[in-house]
């Protein structure tokens, strides 16, 4: 079972843990009509807290040992950059932060789809470019709690480098985070003051390497689009 379900008690097991919440959410509770009307309330915040959004299960399941194997040492390389302008000026990169590789497995690949190739496209984005701000909210899918832990994870540098040395051959999904980076203005200073923190989010490319390739990952983006920007 997946750990980020959240697991919500039948209404039998609300009626045995709270029984005399459920007697008066179901108007059997005897005594004043303020009793009941308090059980009845109470009643449904405790079922109300259980109706959030429908989490979204990833099928097939998760093998960690398969993406495990495919994270053993190998002869590629893959150097990158994750860097976003908006064109207003501000600057969000992975500087500060950090990209992680993740090998493509079934697993993975259903993530990704669901993840960032399901957003809603825009005919300015570099092809292979998926990008998922905070704007867009957090994703409503199951993640399996090993999933995270099996990614390859480095640093990027103060201008939003990143390498990855002795990869494997195979398929992989390059995720990096973009956060703001505050110090960096445009030459006329226009956007002085301006905060760009829900601009924050991460980047996705697929890459296919093999037989000792250096494989150059360019997640760069000068975006035009108004919809990015604060002006």
């Amino acid at each position: 079972m997946d750990e980020n379900v959240p697991q919500c008690p039948p209404l039998g097991g609300l009626k045995m843990a709270y029984p005399k919440v459920s007697r008066a959410f179901l108007g059997y509770l005897p005594g004043s009509g303020r009793s009941v009307r308090s059980g009845l309330l109470f009643g449904l915040l405790l079922l109300g807290a259980c109706e959030g959004p429908q989490r979204v299960r990833i099928s097939p399941p998760f093998n960690p040992a398969a993406a495990r194997k495919m994270l053993e040492p190998g002869t590629n390389q893959i150097v990158g950059t994750a860097l976003m302008w908006l064109s207003s000026g501000g600057v969000l990169s992975c500087a500060g932060d950090s990209a992680t590789l993740y090998p493509a497995t079934p697993y993975a690949r259903e993530w990704a789809r669901l993840t960032y190739e399901t957003l809603e496209p825009t005919n300015a984005r570099p092809q292979g470019f998926y990008y998922r701000s905070k704007e867009d909210g957090p994703s409503n899918l199951a993640v399996d709690s090993h999933f995270p832990e099996t990614g390859r994870t480095v640093a990027c540098n103060g201008d939003g480098h990143f390498t990855f040395d002795q990869v494997a051959d195979g398929e992989f999904y390059l995720v990096a985070r973009l956060i703001w980076q505050h110090h960096i203005w445009d030459e006329y200073g226009f956007f002085y003051g301006k905060q760009y923190h829900s601009r924050e989010g991460t980047v996705m490319k697929r890459i296919r390497i093999q037989g000792g390739q250096k494989v150059t990952a360019s997640l760069k983006w000068s975006v035009p689009n108004s919809r990015y920007d604060l002006w």
